[in-house]
């Protein structure tokens, strides 16, 4: 059995034709979304059911609107929001040096730059021009960072870590 990845959201239906809005979790190469030949859906803790896409099509404001088979109308298209889907991982082309897929940051440790721990990785959360690296910390408060250059300083997908380096009063603030 093929590995299954979450790859995005949809957050909502969209028209009365079936169509859903679709957000991709994907960080620096959503272009892929529109070649996936078929999504998948969580029926059971280790079982799916795919959808396949009719159409796959850039959504105003960003993310994608994706009319499904046997979606034909609102009704059925409403059935899907919140629906988190998923892809076979042969299905994701290779990553370019310096891409990664959101679900291969899911856990990673999030080092200061003295090496200490400030959190583990919980989620990614696009926010415009950049996302949010959505840290769980050790006394299980949620933190967030900026995915920009000025704070991120390296992320290491073989050591399973993402060194970061946050002004202190961004620290402070969200305390």
């Amino acid at each position: 059995m093929s590995r299954k990845v979450r790859i995005g959201k949809i957050t909502r239906a969209h028209g009365m034709k079936g169509e859903v809005k679709f957000l991709p979790f994907l960080i620096k190469n959503p272009e892929i979304i529109p070649r996936i030949s078929r999504f998948y859906r969580r029926t059971g803790k280790d079982s799916f059911e795919p959808l396949i896409p009719e159409t796959i099509r850039s959504a105003p404001g960003g993310g994608f609107l994706i009319k499904f088979e046997g979606v034909d109308g609102r009704p059925e298209s409403e059935n899907l929001q919140d629906l988190e889907l998923f892809v076979e991982i042969e299905e994701l082309p290779p990553r370019e040096e310096d891409e990664y897929y959101v679900f291969e940051l899911l856990g990673l440790k999030v080092l200061l730059p003295d090496g200490s721990l400030l959190g583990e990785v919980k989620g990614v959360m696009p926010v415009g021009p950049y996302e949010l690296l959505e840290v769980q910390k050790p006394d299980r408060k949620t933190i967030y960072l900026p995915m920009i250059e000025d704070i991120i300083e390296e992320i290491d997908l073989e050591e399973g870590h993402i060194r970061v380096s946050p002004p202190p009063d961004l620290l402070e603030v969200q305390e």
